[in-house]
């Protein structure tokens, strides 16, 4: 199940770089804004180094 979870994760990050620059920014700004996960978690998962979760445990 994690690995399912983790591999929808790095699809929306790698669709999210596939769009234009302003489109990215827009998109990142409403779902910060959404109330869904926190900005940070957004961040993490869409530009950042991921989710925290999924780092911690590839260390496992």
């Amino acid at each position: 199940m994690i690995s399912t979870s983790k591999a929808v994760l790095d699809a929306m990050r790698a669709d999210f770089e596939q769009l234009p620059a302003d489109a990215r920014s827009k998109l990142l700004d409403m779902l910060c804004q959404s109330g869904v996960e926190s900005p940070e978690w957004w961040w993490d998962v869409l530009v950042g180094e991921g989710d925290l979760l999924y780092r911690e445990l590839e260390a496992i």
